[in-house]
């Protein structure tokens, strides 16, 4: 009886210890990737130095994090490609301190099945006296910010 008992136990254990994922019917497919795992801390620090040297006005530093081929994908539509016109078009404002009271709401690092390293964030900041919130995504290569992409938003 003891026997049968730890038999049906173990085969209990065994089955509830299944980790196959469900399979889900999803009614639309991505275009972009599939799947996705949990990423690397290292890559959330850099994007926060990125910030930090940003909200410290240490601008030339915030700048070694990106690549001079970034692209940055901003909300209204348009493009900025590569660091110099990345510079041209923010340098003014970062110089001055157009930043403060930075805020970290999430910050997520993801690796897509190819291989990609991306870090989503939501954030918030001040700009001209007012707090924008901020959903970003930095696509992270050798170590540097190769893509942004950039949504936000007023307070209201």
């Amino acid at each position: 009886m003891k026997k049968l008992v730890l038999l049906i136990v173990v085969i209990s254990l065994t089955a509830c210890s299944n980790n196959e994922k469900p399979e889900l019917d999803f009614p639309f497919e991505p275009t972009y990737q599939k799947e996705w795992k949990i990423g690397k801390q290292e890559n959330v620090l850099l994007i926060q130095n990125l910030h930090k040297a940003i909200i410290d006005v240490e601008i030339d530093k915030a700048y070694s994090y990106m690549s001079n081929d970034i692209i940055v994908y901003h909300g209204d539509g348009s493009t900025t490609e590569g660091i110099e016109e990345f510079k041209a078009v923010y340098d003014e404002a970062l110089r001055a301190g157009a930043f403060t009271n930075y805020s970290v709401g999430v910050n997520i690092s993801v690796v897509s099945e190819e291989g990609h390293e991306w870090v989503l964030i939501w954030d918030s900041a001040e700009s001209n006296g007012s707090t924008m919130f901020y959903m970003e995504s930095f696509r992270i290569e050798d170590g540097k910010i190769t893509v942004m992409n950039q949504f936000s938003k007023p307070e209201l």
